[in-house]
């Protein structure tokens, strides 16, 4: 109770009042000639010392109990923003499979219609007249485009890859850009199955995005990933040994700027290093679920 009441102002004023009173009472005993210079402490003195030494513990404890229940309300605030994020994201990739489900079963069964009622239309009418072949041939080479359109969308909602797992999805991105451009790759993953499921649509797109520009601008022969835990943080590396990217500060095009938002927009970051002639890095991190804050609240 004496803690409750006795606040920093209060304390400190008795503090005061403590201090003076002995120095009043040592200077009237010196004074009245009572207490020599080499006397033992008067009786009152020795109490006035025991309380200025108790009321310094007092203080002493009180401030660090202050400093940890600030501790533990900054703890018990980045445990809740780090749930609320994390609901939030799983709320924007219910709501993408969600979406892409609509768009596969709505607008995509309704393109699949118009093109097989293009192809009768253009069976019915197969030796009319030339201008009405061409224009039925670029209609439905237009309505190709369109599912073809729609498909990437519906892969950038959710890339079909992720449902065997992110190390699934990454190992096939990068034996396809293996064999495709003929670029060694190399992958480090150290991640168990919730880190990698915590981020794994925007890791992909990074993935994706990174390759995409190795394959046209870096000249590169190696390319390493590398897919790390530290501690509450996903450690994403991607590098190369090419061209490297000119301008200091890199310029970044509109894959990189989308991919610096979608970064940021998750509570993480992303830098890039590269020197010319000396590879490009994308160094990304993105914070993890810290489900042991909330254990830490209740010890």
């Amino acid at each position: 109770m004496l803690q409750r009441w006795i606040r920093l102002p209060y304390r400190l004023s008795i503090l005061a009042c403590l201090t003076a009173c002995a120095l009043a009472c040592l200077h009237a005993g010196h004074a009245a000639g009572t207490l020599p210079q080499a006397s033992t402490p008067s009786p009152l003195l020795l109490v006035c010392a025991i309380l200025l030494v108790a009321l310094a513990l007092l203080l002493w404890r009180q401030h660090r109990l202050a400093l940890r229940q600030r501790a533990l309300e900054q703890l018990r605030a980045d445990a809740e923003q780090t749930r609320l994020a994390s609901g939030q994201r799983k709320a924007r990739e219910q709501e993408r499979l969600r979406i892409g489900r609509d768009i596969h079963d709505d607008l995509g069964q309704h393109l699949l219609t118009l093109k097989i009622d293009l192809a009768m239309l253009q069976t019915s009418t197969h030796g009319a007249s030339p201008q009405l072949a061409r224009q039925l041939a670029m209609m439905a080479r237009n309505v190709d485009l369109s599912i073809a359109a729609l498909r990437r969308v519906i892969h950038d909602l959710r890339p079909p890859a992720l449902d065997a797992g992110l190390q699934a999805a990454c190992d096939g991105l990068l034996a396809d850009f293996q064999r495709s451009t003929g670029i060694d790759c190399h992958c480090d993953y150290r991640l168990d199955a919730a880190a990698g499921n915590a981020h794994g649509p925007l890791l992909y797109h990074a993935l994706q995005e990174a390759l995409a520009n190795i394959a046209r601008h870096a000249r590169a022969t190696h390319v390493e990933l590398s897919l790390q835990q530290a501690g509450d943080t996903l450690v994403c590396r991607i590098s190369d040994d090419g061209v490297g990217l000119a301008g200091s500060p890199p310029r970044l095009g509109c894959g990189l700027s989308g991919m610096h938002e979608r970064v940021a927009a998750a509570g993480g970051s992303l830098h890039i290093a590269s020197h010319s002639g000396a590879g490009t890095t994308l160094h990304l991190s993105l914070p993890l679920p810290a489900c042991h804050d909330e254990a830490l609240l209740h010890r």
